[in-house]
């Protein structure tokens, strides 16, 4: 570890970590979400429908779960600066792409490059926090890190509704890939790179595809993953897209108003980020509620809040800052999966767990789409019922995770205590 450090958490060397991967994941969150604001002008500039739209946009998703898999290997073998270095690039491109493009092609190769560009900011930045922090600090830091993708998301909404006054959603896409190479700059000059691991057999990208698909019929990952693949699903697919066209489709909001209900509604990510294991660890310290239990019930309250939604339609948009905080509340099946799977192979079971999580995200949000394209198009606004049903399908799946977890919580509780079980 760093002698800068001086045992002090805000040291010169936190900082050195935070402010360039900090911004990374930041950008990423912004860039991916923007979508849900700017959907109005894309939609319109190139005639999409509502499935195209959704594809469009779920390509962000799609690239960014295919990018765990060389990931780890990456991480492993070079760090997490120069991985995310290497992997921003990509992120450059799809951006400065994305602001260029004249065709529906070049918006999905754009959303793609996004996304696999951007797979590595969070990631990237745990790594190189674990090797730099002492293991004490590693939750504050984790949380403080994921936070700055919560204030990303805010910052997609209010800002660049009364950003888009002044100038094209074009002007903003170039503005934010010029964020990407400032971010990039950032992490040459400013991250200190760890020490790269040359010992040891090199693994093929196949093997360790192999291995981490693996655990798919583990009972350990199949009693975790569904609530939460479902959760984040939902959370992925509107705060990177249909939040914004619901707002203005079914609660009837416009401009300004639908910015600053974005802008609550993505509270909730930034503060179900930042407490989702302090309050875990809390209630579990108190003996009040065990991790299995908190995860259940943050599943509970994530379907109830999603049903409200769907049967009582625009009253209840300020009820998307609870799906957005409950959906970030399943985050805790992390540390459930880290304390179920040994350290040899924990980390192929949260790459599986998270490349579950935006392979549903990439379905749902292109699912949705196809949805609302059952309905007509009425005066440039989708229609209500086709939201209704795209809503009412996911309480369904939703319920149907959440059961499963009611009846393995004796299993998981078990399994915790004894891995091998």
């Amino acid at each position: 570890m760093d002698g800068n450090n001086g045992g002090r958490f805000f040291s010169p060397l936190f900082f050195r970590l935070w402010i360039p991967f900090g911004f990374a994941f930041f950008l990423g969150m912004f860039i991916g979400s923007v979508n849900s604001v700017l959907a109005p002008y894309i939609t319109e500039e190139f005639s999409l429908t509502p499935a195209a739209l959704g594809f469009v946009s779920s390509m962000n998703l799609a690239a960014f779960g295919i990018a765990q898999l060389p990931l780890g290997l990456m991480l492993d073998r070079f760090g997490g600066k120069v991985t995310l270095i290497v992997m921003l690039s990509f992120a450059l491109a799809g951006t400065f792409l994305f602001g260029c493009a004249r065709s529906y092609v070049m918006l999905i190769c754009a959303r793609a490059l996004i996304g696999f560009g951007f797979a590595a900011a969070l990631m990237s930045a745990f790594k190189s926090f674990a090797h730099w922090l002492p293991q004490e600090y590693l939750p504050l830091a984790f949380s403080l890190e994921s936070m700055m993708g919560g204030i990303g998301v805010m910052s997609a909404t209010r800002p660049v509704t009364l950003a888009l006054q002044f100038c094209s959603w074009r002007k903003i896409m170039f503005a934010a890939a010029a964020a990407v190479l400032v971010a990039i700059l950032l992490l040459v000059f400013l991250a200190p790179r760890e020490t790269a691991n040359r010992g040891g057999p090199r693994q093929s990208l196949w093997r360790a595809a192999k291995e981490m698909f693996g655990f798919v019929t583990d009972k350990r990952f199949l009693y975790v993953a569904p609530v939460v693949a479902v959760a984040d699903g939902v959370l992925f697919s509107f705060a990177y897209l249909w939040i914004g066209p619901w707002l203005r489709d079914v609660a009837m909001l416009e401009g300004s108003s639908a910015g600053l209900m974005m802008l609550l509604s993505s509270t909730g990510i930034a503060a179900g980020y930042l407490l989702n294991g302090v309050i875990a660890s809390f209630l579990s310290r108190k003996g009040w509620l065990t991790w299995e239990e908190f995860y259940f019930f943050a599943g509970a309250l994530f379907t109830a809040v999603v049903a409200a939604i769907a049967f009582f339609g625009g009253p209840a948009a300020p009820l998307w800052c609870c799906v957005m905080f409950s959906a970030t509340m399943t985050m805790i099946s992390f540390s459930i999966t880290g304390r179920l799977f040994e350290p040899a192979v924990s980390g192929r079971a949260f790459s599986l767990l998270n490349f579950t999580i935006f392979v549903v995200s990439f379905l749902l949000q292109w699912f949705i789409g196809v949805i609302i394209n059952l309905y007509p198009v009425s005066g440039g606004k989708f229609a209500a019922e086709g939201y209704h049903w795209a809503l009412v399908f996911i309480v369904a799946l939703s319920a149907a995770a959440l059961a499963q977890l009611f009846f393995a919580l004796p299993k998981l509780k078990k399994l915790s205590q004894n891995p091998k079980l």
